[in-house]
């Protein structure tokens, strides 16, 4: 009787959030798109140009290094408010694609009081352990295919970008039995999702992104919807080529004989 309470009560819990949740998530991803369609826009229709035209330019703050610091929300935990802290690399290598090397998140959580609900009465329901997540690992593929530029009161142009991400990663638990034992596990997850960039200087951005996280876990699969925020830094190892003027250098060596 008691497991069939908290079954029922988790189930509850999973349809009244998840659907929310899933139509938040995917209403991010179309707005994001959306926003970012307007780059191709002025595309040369003449067919008969062989030269590459880019529909605004080429991307002036591309960087190779990005290091990003971001803070989230996962809403749809049965027990818990989740609030992962993450810090990531991504190595960009070009214009349109990139790798996520990795990003690590430690989740910050807040009891919701459903522990409570179901031990006190009317429910008197004693669950064999409540399960917490700890931290996240994941290595993403990234795709941008959208860039564009947008006026703010037609004073400043902000370039920005749209991307989707999809990648595996490891989902690390905690479990606290009603014996007051507690054990660990990981599993194996996987996280994809979209973003939305913007480019606050050269090397400075803000990243606003939504994700769907499956981790498969020993007796139950569990689904979450992540949003975050965050900036990243970002850099080149190596100074930029300066292209030289030949008939310059050649003067410059005979001047300095």
């Amino acid at each position: 009787m008691k497991l069939d309470k908290q079954l029922m009560l988790r189930g509850f819990s999973r349809v009244r959030g998840a659907g929310m949740h899933r139509k938040l998530f995917l209403a991010f991803t179309l707005i994001a798109v959306a926003i970012s369609a307007g780059a191709p826009y002025g595309w040369c229709e003449d067919q008969t140009v062989e030269e590459e035209v880019f529909a605004v330019q080429n991307r002036v703050f591309h960087k190779s290094h990005e290091i990003a610091l971001s803070l989230g929300y996962i809403a749809d935990d049965e027990f818990f408010m989740v609030y992962p802290i993450s810090v990531g690399y991504t190595y960009h290598l070009n214009n349109k694609w990139s790798w996520e090397v990795g990003r690590l998140q430690y989740f910050y959580n807040k009891d919701r009081g459903l522990k409570a609900t179901l031990e006190d009465p009317p429910f008197n329901a004693q669950p064999e352990f409540f399960i917490e997540p700890k931290y996240m690992l994941n290595s993403h593929l990234v795709f941008r295919p959208l860039y564009g530029k947008s006026a703010v009161m037609n004073k400043r142009v902000v370039n920005h970008e749209t991307y989707l991400f999809a990648g595996p990663g490891i989902t690390g638990y905690e479990k606290n039995y009603s014996t007051g034992d507690s054990d660990t596990e990981d599993v194996f997850n996987l996280s994809f999702g979209a973003g939305f960039k913007y480019f606050l200087n050269e090397r400075w951005c803000l990243n606003v992104e939504a994700r769907d996280i499956i981790s498969f876990r020993d007796n139950d699969n569990e689904n979450n919807v992540y949003f975050g925020i965050g900036v990243g830094y970002r850099f080149n190892m190596a100074p930029r080529k300066v292209q030289e003027d030949p008939t310059l250098k050649k003067l410059d060596k005979i001047l300095s004989e």
